[in-house]
């Protein structure tokens, strides 16, 4: 039921006038009886495509969703009426929506397991975006040039596979301060989880002063009592006092931070036999181990996100050359992951559901998934047909063509790719979603 609710919800909205009103550039934006409404470029924005845009226009005509053929110079226009807000509120709802029913929401201990970071986006290179995300230079033996990015910040479910909460940035933004920024967000049942990229005492000292959970890997040369228990042969884990390091001193004092913090380290053992050095707000004594090992390694979710973001859904692939153009397709990349998570919940669980003994679990398959969402955009949000039909039909297709999930598969040690090889790759095999 909440498949076709959202949906339902999302549908209203975008036809909804005071929702249109809150997301135009203009006041007399879309006032008018146009060929190319709110509603139908919300879609044509949402279905993004690697297509040349006027054949996307024409199968949209084709297809019956559009009155009249319209041009590519047409829809940019119409395009530059809308603006990218209205993903961001869409999106809000999807996640408010998801975690509505508590009862099939993954947990650890109770608590949501947020695996946080950064990722740079390269955009394409324009006057007006570099001036709002700047550029980075590259200077070498052979070229002497830049290229424009942004930083996105995520807040990232891995149990849930939702993204909670996430940032579009300047390209040179810091990612521990957007972090730090968007700590408002974690409740008191959040596990924040960082790699080591945020292990400083500034940051502990945040979290801790903030009253957030978290679970972060130390580098080595961090603490020295992180040093120190990396050699311990008798102890796994340790309450230690961590004292503000003198360079920093002014700083802390500043933010009106402790110059004192109490962290619990944890030591885990990798398969290749290295030590980890965990640095954790969790005191359960309870706890093993081998359990912090593995939930650390569960913030590998939020990368994997970055990977189909950039991969299955071509996000770099910007449809624009405009920083508005550049940020629709950033939220509604963001819109649509969120909503396919929404929209397989309990698949998986169905298809496992009658599993015999030494089969591997199956898992949907993020291509057909997102393929069959993008394909259905319209029937979902332009149609009038009974949406729960539209959500079996959705179902079936998702269920078709399954992964198999080979827990402990380790693929082959990676080679580097020739430029030849990764032109090939990009020309003539690599397969785009839609």
């Amino acid at each position: 039921m909440i498949k076709a609710n959202s949906i339902s919800i999302i549908k209203e909205k975008i036809v909804n006038e005071y929702f249109i009103s809150s997301h135009r550039a203009r006041p007399d934006d879309f006032t008018r009886n146009r060929t190319l409404t709110f509603q139908a470029v919300f879609v044509q924005i949402f279905r993004k495509t690697v297509k040349s845009l006027q054949l996307s226009l024409n199968e949209t005509f084709m297809s019956g969703y559009l009155p009249n053929p319209v041009t590519a110079s047409a829809y940019t226009q119409a395009r530059n009426k809308f603006k990218h807000t209205a993903f961001i509120e869409l999106n809000n709802d999807i996640v408010t929506l998801f975690y509505s029913e508590s009862n099939t929401i993954k947990k650890w201990n109770n608590y949501r397991c947020i695996g946080v970071d950064g990722s740079k986006i390269i955009l394409p290179k324009s006057a007006d975006i570099v001036a709002e995300f700047g550029s980075v230079a590259i200077k070498n033996q052979t070229v002497d040039s830049s290229y424009s990015c942004a930083m996105f910040e995520c807040y990232y479910d891995v149990l849930n596979h939702m993204a909670v909460h996430s940032m579009f940035a300047h390209g040179l933004s810091y990612e521990v301060k957007l972090a730090t920024q968007m700590l408002d967000v974690a409740t008191e049942n959040d596990l924040l989880i960082f790699d080591r990229a945020y292990a400083s005492y500034e940051f502990l000292a945040t979290l801790i002063e903030q009253g957030k959970n978290y679970l972060i890997r130390c580098s080595n040369g961090s603490f020295k009592e992180v040093q120190l228990l990396a050699q311990d042969t008798k102890n796994w884990s340790k309450i230690v006092t961590l004292k503000v390091p003198g360079s920093q001193k002014k700083n802390i004092m500043e933010k009106g931070l402790p110059l004192e913090i109490k962290v619990r380290l944890v030591s885990v053992i990798l398969s290749t036999g290295e030590v980890e050095i965990l640095a954790t707000s969790i005191m359960d004594e309870s706890i093993e181990r081998q359990e912090f090992r593995w939930l650390y390694g569960m913030r590998w979710g939020v990368e994997t996100f970055f990977s189909i973001v950039k991969g299955r859904l071509c996000l770099e692939n910007f449809t624009g050359k405009t920083p508005e153009a550049v940020k629709q397709d950033f939220w509604s990349t963001i819109f649509i992951s969120n909503l396919e998570t929404l929209m397989t919940q309990g698949t998986e669980d169905e298809m496992n559901a009658k599993l015999k003994q030494g089969q591997y679990k199956k898992k949907v398959n993020t291509a057909v998934s997102f393929n069959t969402i993008k394909n259905m955009a319209f029937e979902l949000f332009m149609d009038n047909e009974d949406k729960e039909s539209t959500v079996k039909k959705m179902t079936l297709l998702f269920k078709m063509n399954s992964g198999l999930d080979r827990i402990g598969r380790k693929a082959p040690e990676r080679k580097k790719t020739s430029d030849l090889q990764s032109c090939n790759f990009q020309k003539r095999v690599k397969k785009h979603v839609f």
